[in-house]
């Protein structure tokens, strides 16, 4: 079913999307340039394996970041837990440049450019050029995405990928062209290719189908012919296409088209057991922690997507006017299946990241993939401030709403810059962090491995082998240690418990030599030969 609203004029549509375009670029240069270096663990994995890549290591790498996969060594075969997208842009920007500033150029681009997709998504719902540019303003704030849009991470590319594939599924809703469903195929497959949930993506194309088809059959009487494999055929065929050497890939280095140790966080405990060694977790482990515990872990699982949703994904003041919107159209005949991808989507995402990978769901994997619905919400946002002031002027006979929605959207929309560059302020300085990394550098020789909390930072900053501290005590800490030739061990404030005491000094085991402390990081010296 086509959506029947009056075309925008050609004439702003002509030069909106390049004033739009240059108006994200430099919003994200602003940011860009405030970063020096990655800011937290994920960023840091993704810049060094990039690295490798444009250096010609392939997919290697120095660093050994969780143990599920049980390594062998270093180097060991990168991206067996995450997908591998991610490091081939920022190995894109290397190979035009050294510095992190060429790391960062390709996800500069794609954040500054993603007010164009908002764009396209509003002119699918608006006529006035007042209600897209506000929706395509409040994606540029970025909230609480803004300190991750600009450096090698997941955000920005799901964004893209996953906003389209929404998109191109929607348009399959529409329009009769089957070139959408290969479309759609295609962008599930960057997705997928971007974060291993990006999968779902593919299962609601999947679902679109089955939809259309069911219609298809009830509302006109038509029977199931092959032609209607068609769909599913092009969706499935834009899939291969992206994922097929990264499956062809996987098999030949683990025996199987993709990495097992994600489908244990199915099973864990507590998020800190990702960073198990010695240890497997499976359906017996899991029932063995008792069904009080695992009923509450899920409660408490969807209390944090819920919460994950008000904050993140409305930056709190926007959610009441997203699902404001929402419902409005919802109940339209003719905006229904647009929104029928994006709020399927949205209902699997949140009752996976909750219910199923309910630790590292909460733990950022929601926010992750959240970041898909970021430029569609928008657009509900600014349909619902229309809304909002609609209904107040019927309580207020006095208000103009013609005069006052243009008044509120510009308020909203300051308000939501503000409230980004609060969140990117707040939380951005990472410059300690890299001060001790680059002074363990200086302190170590080129033969140390180092066993550290951030162990893809170590690596960044100090060009040595690094692996994650495990999360047990200190006896099979040095088992590990003595696998895996580590010679360091780097300590911060937020260790893991079972090495409290050494953190305390209160136990410091033999072989164990404190270098220096500094700011909350302890570096000590581990003689093999004392273990």
């Amino acid at each position: 079913m086509k959506l029947t609203m009056r075309e925008p004029s050609a004439n702003w549509r002509r030069t909106d999307w390049l004033w739009l375009a240059l108006i994200g670029l430099l919003f994200q240069a602003i940011w860009a340039v405030q970063m020096p270096t990655p800011t937290y663990m994920d960023a840091y994995y993704y810049t060094t394996n990039g690295q490798r890549l444009a250096n010609g290591d392939g997919f290697t790498e120095l660093v050994i970041w969780q143990y599920l996969d049980d390594p062998a060594g270093l180097p060991t075969p990168s991206h067996s837990y995450w997908m591998p997208l991610t490091s081939i842009l920022a190995a894109v920007g290397y190979s035009l440049g050294d510095g992190f500033w060429a790391a960062q150029l390709p996800f500069w681009l794609l954040a500054g450019l993603l007010p164009l997709l908002a764009y396209w998504i509003s002119l699918q719902f608006f006529s006035e050029r007042r209600q897209v540019w506000t929706a395509v303003l409040l994606t540029i704030s970025g909230g609480f995405y803004t300190r991750f849009l600009n450096q090698p991470a997941t955000f920005v590319p799901f964004a893209w990928a996953g906003g389209l594939c929404l998109l191109f599924l929607a348009f399959t809703q529409q329009r009769p062209a089957k070139k959408w469903w290969f479309l759609a195929g295609l962008t599930a497959g960057l997705a997928h290719l971007t974060r291993a949930d990006g999968v779902l993506l593919f299962v609601i194309g999947g679902l679109v189908w089955l939809k259309e088809i069911r219609d298809w059959r009830w509302e006109m009487g038509k029977r199931f012919s092959i032609s209607n494999l068609q769909s599913p055929i092009l969706l499935l065929l834009g899939y291969l296409l992206v994922m097929t050497p990264w499956f062809i890939r996987n098999w030949r280095v683990f025996g199987r088209p993709l990495s097992i140790s994600g489908t244990q966080t199915l099973f864990l405990t507590t998020y800190d057991d990702l960073f198990a060694y010695g240890r497997s977790f499976n359906l017996a482990h899991f029932l063995d922690w008792g069904w009080g515990n695992i009923l509450q872990s899920k409660l408490d699982g969807l209390l944090l997507a819920g919460g994950t949703f008000v904050a993140v994904c409305g930056v709190v003041f926007l959610t009441p006017l997203i699902v404001w919107g929402w419902l409005k159209w919802w109940r339209d005949a003719e905006k229904r299946p647009f929104l029928r991808p994006l709020t399927w989507y949205a209902l699997l995402l949140f009752a996976a990241m909750s219910l199923v990978f309910t630790f590292p769901g909460g733990r950022g994997g929601l926010m992750h993939s959240s970041v898909a619905l970021w430029p569609w919400l928008m657009v509900l946002a600014t349909a619902g401030l229309d809304y909002a002031v609609d209904w107040v002027a019927t309580k207020l006979p006095h208000w103009e709403p013609h005069k006052a929605k243009p008044r509120f959207a510009m308020l909203f929309v300051v308000v939501a810059f503000v409230i980004s560059a609060t969140l990117f302020y707040a939380r951005a300085d990472s410059t300690l962090e890299a001060e001790v990394y680059a002074e363990v550098g200086e302190i170590l020789p080129e033969t140390a491995v180092i066993m550290a909390g951030n162990a893809p930072g170590v690596y960044y900053h100090t060009g040595l082998p690094a692996l994650s501290i495990p999360n047990e005590p200190i006896s099979v800490l040095e088992e590990a240690a003595s696998r895996y030739g580590v010679t360091h061990l780097l300590l911060d404030k937020d260790h893991p418990q079972l090495l409290a005491d050494l953190y305390l000094q209160q136990t410091v085991p033999l072989g164990f030599e404190l270098l220096f402390a500094r700011d909350g990081y302890q570096l000590y010296q581990l003689d093999v030969s004392a273990r």
